[in-house]
């Protein structure tokens, strides 16, 4: 992983960084459950990881609107001890994250929401406002949901239940619950949410558009660059499966027709910035050529 936890660059008049929050391994099998193991070794190998281990960045986003400071999902906090350096990247950017007043939570795992507590537990953002699909917070805060919660390998939901509810009922005074009247919904000038369900029930992507230029952040649409070349690849963690892979297909398409600049939250290395590109029936990763910040 680089030295630096932040990554600049501009889309538009907005003003962009890359912020990492650490790394974390994933056993290889947690990535593909629908497929041939000789199949997805190949596949993994070809994006350079041959072992056991899939070492994923755990990357969010900052933009600077001029009127507004936003903040795509907030880190995994203490969840791992290679997490919580994200309150470190934002200062070395030179980021007041006190004047962030706006906070996107694409989805409410571990890693997205472990953030939004310091170590104190205290607010790590107290002037912002959090958006969150109202589908999603409902889901987390549902007794009957936390019950039917399953385990699927590693991953025992029900935790992730408990981990949901620390980190999100702190913030519930400043919660904007999107209710989407159709596939998308603004919440900000040049800033909106689109729903893609799947990963988890109420799972967005956030597009920023300036001076006819277009950055999404796409979450879990996708773990891996692999899950765009094999868009009916299931990873483990996946809430509803079927829909997930709709989301996915639908999340490509809208980055290649927008022509898309895209954060994948975890696709390495840091800065996780790129593009999606068509290829046949699939997708591919173009990562950006970069020089370190």
């Amino acid at each position: 992983m680089p030295v630096s936890g932040h990554f600049r660059f501009a889309v538009g008049s907005l003003a962009c960084t890359s912020l990492l929050d650490g790394s974390h391994e994933y056993d290889w099998r947690d990535f593909v459950t629908n497929a041939p193991e000789a199949e997805v070794r190949a596949a993994l190998r070809a994006h350079g990881t041959a072992g056991e281990k899939v070492c994923t960045p755990y990357t969010y986003l900052h933009v600077d609107t001029g009127d507004h400071q936003v903040l795509v999902d907030t880190g995994a906090g203490s969840h791992f001890p290679t997490t919580g350096r994200l309150p470190r990247s934002i200062a070395e950017a030179g980021i007041d994250r006190e004047k962030i007043d706006t906070v996107i939570i694409t989805h409410a795992h571990p890693d997205h929401v472990g953030g939004l507590l310091l170590r104190d537990g205290s607010l790590a953002f107290p002037r912002a406002a959090y958006y969150i699909w109202k589908r999603e917070w409902d889901y987390w805060f549902s007794d009957e949901e936390r019950m039917r919660a399953p385990r699927k390998g590693p991953f025992d939901f029900s935790v992730f239940f408990a981990i949901a509810r620390r980190c999100l009922e702190p913030v519930t005074n400043r919660v904007r619950l999107v209710e989407f009247r159709g596939e998308e919904e603004s919440i900000l000038p040049g800033v909106t949410l689109f729903r893609a369900p799947g990963h988890t029930p109420g799972h967005m992507v956030a597009e920023f558009r300036s001076d006819g230029q277009s950055l999404l952040y796409t979450g879990d649409a996708a773990l891996s660059p692999i899950h765009l070349e094999q868009p009916g690849w299931l990873p483990v963690t996946e809430i509803e499966p079927e829909q997930s892979l709709v989301s996915r297909r639908f999340v490509c398409e809208l980055a290649t027709s927008r022509g898309s600049w895209v954060v994948a939250q975890h696709f390495p290395p840091f800065p996780s910035l790129g593009r999606i590109r068509g290829r046949e029936r699939a997708w591919e990763w173009v990562r950006a050529d970069i020089a370190a910040d």
